[in-house]
């Protein structure tokens, strides 16, 4: 059986010094927001739905932070672009619970139910002629629990459209992101429009998000086009993690401030340096 040695395909991965400049300067960022997170968390009592929402995101945003270093370390640009959407989408999200944190924290959580039984519903469709008997007998009787619950909340998700029909909700808030972004104020479309919306491009594998692939083959490789790539990704990852620190300081008094105020000038440093 093959097993890929990481820690030996890692060092064939090296960058020309610009490129180490670029994701030094995100892995300084990406350390002191973790250990923030670890100092915070010893003060931190999730003891009502949304402090257990807030707990739960954050610790999933550390994960992506870190997640974007190692796909930048192995040079998978594409799979990071991805990441810096997934990251604004959960800033956006988490604001707009913000706004109205019983109602919305609840309606997002209760939400699961919904998404449990349409999820084990298409399993059992998929199953059901082909595996095991037994299996999908357990499966069964997973979906009819699964189904109580279901019902129970599933007049809370629907709604009524202009034709006086009951229809399901799209999701949990029934508004997609664009939607809730734009509830959150301007800073907030602005991060909508310009990195989940553009960065969607490597999320469906438009042929934009295409455009550069040939420059990280072998035969074609081209560090100027690397270097910007990387220095994109990170610069507009920055900028989300920016409004995410101020959301971290504003409603958890994070000790991000000084971090904050300091990475507008450490960007525009490599900027000048690397591209004037």
């Amino acid at each position: 059986m093959s097993r890929i040695n990481l820690c030996e395909t890692v060092k064939k991965v090296d960058f020309p010094d610009k490129v180490w400049e670029w994701l030094d300067l995100f892995g300084d960022i990406v350390v002191t927001t973790q250990r923030e997170a670890m100092y915070q968390e010893k003060l931190f009592i999730a003891d009502t739905q949304y402090k257990k929402l807030l707990l739960c995101t954050i610790n999933k945003d550390l994960s992506t932070l870190s997640t974007l270093y190692v796909l930048l370390r192995y040079e998978k640009i594409h799979q990071a672009a991805s990441h810096v959407r997934l990251l604004c989408e959960s800033l956006i999200t988490l604001k707009y619970i913000s706004l109205d944190t019983e109602t919305r924290a609840n309606l997002f959580w209760d939400y699961s139910d919904i998404e449990s039984y349409e999820m084990s519903l298409s399993l059992l469709k998929w199953e059901e002629d082909k595996a095991n008997p037994l299996h999908v007998e357990r499966l069964k009787s997973v979906l009819k629990t699964i189904t109580e619950k279901y019902e129970a909340v599933k007049e809370t998700y629907t709604f009524t459209d202009r034709k006086g029909r009951k229809r399901p909700f799209t999701n949990w808030c029934n508004k997609n992101v664009a939607d809730q972004a734009r509830d959150c104020g301007a800073e907030f479309q602005r991060l909508y429009e310009l990195v989940y919306k553009q960065l969607s491009s490597y999320v469906h594998g438009s042929s934009w998000s295409l455009r550069r692939q040939i420059a990280y083959s072998r035969d074609h490789y081209d560090a100027d086009i690397v270097l910007t790539d990387t220095a994109t990704i990170i610069r507009t990852a920055l900028v989300v993690w920016m409004d995410w620190a101020k959301f971290c300081i504003t409603i958890l008094n994070w000790r991000l401030i000084d971090t904050v105020k300091e990475l507008p000038k450490r960007l525009d440093n490599l900027d000048t340096k690397h591209f004037s």
